[in-house]
């Protein structure tokens, strides 16, 4: 048991936080009292010295599908206080597996030295059980895997046999308990997908009254026209929520089109579908580094692409490719931000300049040495944009990243890592100075959007994921020189019971 005393609750309502006890009594809480608790030993209290105890923060948004069977710890992910993650985002989750896609896949995770002998949702899970992580999953099923599990990597049109073999594994892992389906449509294979095949499985996702999570097609120039898609195939299917993964406006040109993008989900609200939004809070996204190669380029997978770039000919005319589609200027905007490439994973967190005069020859280097584990961070977003969104009152956080170890063994990564959800916290506390209701955007409104039913709050009967934090100190500390620095402000972080990280 653990018994906490002299503390502020905060839980996960929005109301604003009251002097309690709470009392966790193995995975879940047993009682929430104004009273002291009698009767227990100095070794099961913990003295909160006056700070908030709230519900496990949940990353509404994650990636550790694989990372979490090589780091079970997770500690990028619990020193900032999370306790749950939903996986499974931008399409890419880690199942379905068959023969058509786990060659792939392990190459694609290689650097976690994993072997992926699982096939469906249940197989995975119980070998994510094995490894007991000091993080919760709660998954989606990735729209990429499910469509390369059918057909693989290059078909562009799929037959009514095989969607309808992606509606039955789609089924299979909503009965399993998976919380629904993502897309990732500016990624191969997802990006070949009409409306007609989305509508298809989305059927699915409304018969099992699931979430659709997406990825849009464009956030950018077609920013739009790809959120009008998504809701309109929402409508069509009957799916009543929908989760905009890190909305955005990336792009100087497209800053303006915020006001467009919140009108159509405003009016998406109003018509009945539940629309909700993640986002980390940075202005520097990021994502597979091969996302800014042309056609033919686009429609190919990293590791055809890294197979391709082994010929000097297909480098050179790639160089040349992106010499003619990029302005010089465009490539102080581009960041390496993870590499497992020897002669470079030294030097992520530079600048495509700083690593190199001519930043189109780098970039092929790059992908030529390990395209699946190459990244870039992009900086083209708003800050003022970033504001309004973290404004929304569903808007959530994610932190787009994966569950890392202390150390850089992991690699290097994108700062929002180890400090997304707690800068996050800081951003909304400092913008209304309410810890109620920054809790809630952390805590209930995910629980609530992804129906994980026993989290997000600190009630009797509920798991017993809780987070202690000093409001006046949590924020990130991390940065691209040094992405992996733990998150302030944290004391301690509790998953089913279990003290997973303390300050």
């Amino acid at each position: 048991m653990l018994r906490f005393e002299n503390i502020w609750v905060a839980d996960g309502s929005g109301r604003e936080p009251f002097r309690a006890s709470v009392l966790a009594d193995g995975a879940f809480i047993a009682a929430v009292s104004r009273d002291k608790f009698t009767g227990f030993s100095a070794a099961n209290t913990i003295d909160g010295r006056g700070l908030v105890l709230a519900p496990g923060f949940i990353d509404a948004h994650g990636h550790s599908d694989l990372s979490l069977l090589a780091y079970p710890e997770a500690t990028s992910k619990v020193t900032q206080g999370i306790t749950t993650e939903i996986a499974g985002n931008c399409g890419l989750s880690a199942f379905p597996l068959t023969e058509l896609n786990r060659e792939h896949l392990e190459k694609l995770y290689a650097n976690y030295g994993e072997i992926l002998n699982w096939t469906d949702y249940p197989s995975y899970r119980e070998r994510l059980r094995e490894r007991r992580p000091a993080l919760r999953l709660a998954c989606l099923c990735g729209h990429n895997t499910l469509r390369a599990a059918v057909a693989g990597y290059e078909t562009k049109q799929l037959s009514a046999r095989q969607i309808a073999e992606m509606e039955s594994l789609l089924a299979a892992a909503l009965d399993a308990g998976a919380k629904g389906l993502s897309t990732g449509l500016l990624y191969v294979p997802g990006k070949f997908a009409d409306q007609d095949e989305l509508i298809r499985l989305l059927r699915v996702v409304s018969a099992h009254n699931g979430v659709y999570a997406t990825h849009l097609r464009s956030e950018g120039d077609g920013l739009l026209e790809a959120l009008a898609e998504t809701l309109e195939c929402a409508r069509a299917a009957g799916v009543k929520k929908v989760q905009i993964s890190h909305l955005k406006t990336a792009g100087k040109n497209n800053w303006s089109k915020l006001d467009g993008a919140l009108r159509l989900i405003e009016d998406a609200r109003r018509s009945g579908i539940s629309v909700t939004v993640d986002r980390y809070p940075y202005v520097e996204s990021m994502t597979q580094l091969s996302v800014i190669l042309p056609p033919p380029w686009d429609d190919m997978d990293d590791v055809e692409i890294q197979r391709r770039l082994q010929s000097p000919d297909a480098r050179r005319q790639l160089t040349e490719e992106l010499r003619k589609s990029r302005k010089p200027e465009y490539w102080k905007q581009v960041r390496l931000a993870a590499s497992a490439a020897p002669r470079y994973c030294g030097l992520c967190g530079k600048t495509l300049p700083e690593l190199g005069d001519d930043p189109p020859e780098t970039v092929v280097d790059i992908l030529a040495a390990d395209s699946a584990s190459a990244c870039g961070a992009f900086h083209g977003m708003s800050e003022s944009n970033l504001t309004r969104i973290l404004d929304l009152d569903y808007c959530m956080p994610g932190s787009d990243g994966n569950a890392l170890p202390a150390d850089s063994t992991g690699g290097t990564t994108h700062p929002r890592a180890f400090g997304a959800i707690a800068k996050f916290l800081r951003r909304r506390l400092d913008a209304s100075g309410s810890i109620g209701d920054a809790v809630r955007r952390a805590t209930s409104l995910p629980a609530g959007v992804f129906g994980l039913s026993d989290r997000g709050s600190v009630t009797a009967g509920y798991a017993a994921d809780l987070v202690l934090f000093d409001p006046e100190s949590i924020n990130s500390a991390a940065d691209f020189h040094a992405p992996d620095t733990p998150a302030t402000g944290i004391a301690l972080t509790v998953t089913g019971g279990r003290i997973v990280f303390r300050a």
